[in-house]
């Protein structure tokens, strides 16, 4: 019976105060959007899909079978080599050094046979033209990205995603693009492997994965909401004034008989003019009934 009164009066208070609490709440929504929009940079990513197959010499159904479950379970290595500091360390070279854009692919000479089996040259031979990219260099060590790479996989699959996440969104689709690149040209080393593909390169998005605006709204509404709640939780508890004749009652075990209601005066209306008036009149008229008296006499 205490804990239903004791909920009733938590409910009693919330309805009192509930458009305090109500504006509180709204007002920590608002901060939390404020803080997640203008104060918190925002965060981009990209990845990278790689399919791996190990090199088997077995050319059966089920030793091709147990291979594919093999490369399943051997997805939690890949995952430790691509965040290894041989590959990471290769991809933060990369990324210090500026890119080379080939303008010109190289040719060979082209020779054309004559009837008398001389050769006549058609066209020389072409070099390789590069030029170097305007694209931007970082710095980067080899523990800033193993903060920035993450890698996942679904259950089952032999395919994986080397994720990126980082402030600028065309740095995120490089770095995972570099470190697919580097895991590539460095995975024959560490085992025996035929096939690396890169199914799907990493792509600029420029729509940010953080930080999550409607997670910060929430949290600031529950907290201002809760602490509003709280304060006025806390004024009603520490008001020990009476309110009501069910209050004497329930405290000093006293029968309520009655309620007298308070009288206010009446306005506009003036009580002591007249008794004064009335008591002068009484007294005229004392006065000439004396002397109607005396007159007799």
């Amino acid at each position: 019976m205490n804990n239903v009164l004791e909920l009733r009066q938590l409910w009693d208070i919330i309805r009192k105060h509930f458009f305090a609490i109500f504006f509180m709440a709204l007002i920590g929504a608002g901060i939390g959007y404020g803080i997640a929009k203008f104060l918190i940079a925002p965060t981009y990513s990209a990845s990278t899909s790689m399919l791996v197959n190990r090199s088997t010499d077995n050319t059966t159904g089920n030793a091709n079978l147990s291979d594919q479950q093999a490369d399943v379970q051997i997805i939690n290595t890949y995952k430790n080599l691509v965040i290894s500091s041989n590959v990471l360390g290769d991809v933060a070279d990369k990324l210090k050094q500026p890119k080379t854009e080939v303008v010109q692919p190289a040719k060979p000479a082209v020779y054309e046979t004559l009837a008398d089996g001389t050769r006549r040259l058609v066209s020389p031979e072409q070099k390789e033209i590069t030029k170097t990219s305007s694209q931007q260099t970082y710095d980067f060590t080899v523990d800033q990205l193993k903060k920035m790479v993450s890698i996942s996989n679904q259950q089952n699959s032999q395919v994986f995603a080397i994720n990126v996440t980082s402030k600028d969104p065309k740095q995120a689709a490089l770095v995972a693009n570099t470190v697919a690149d580097s895991f590539k040209a460095k995975i024959g080393g560490f085992m025996k492997i035929n096939n690396v593909s890169i199914i799907d390169s990493a792509k600029i998005d420029n729509k940010p994965v953080g930080p999550k605006i409607q997670i910060f709204m929430l949290a600031g509404l529950v907290i201002l909401g809760g602490l509003a709640f709280l304060v006025a939780l806390v004024r009603e508890l520490s008001d020990t004034t009476i309110k009501s004749p069910d209050e004497v009652s329930q405290l000093f075990g006293f029968t309520n008989l009655g309620v007298v209601s308070h009288i206010k005066g009446m306005k506009h209306f003036d009580m002591a003019p007249t008794v004064q008036s009335m008591s002068d009149d009484g007294k005229a008229m004392h006065s000439r009934s004396r002397l109607s008296r005396l007159n007799k006499d």
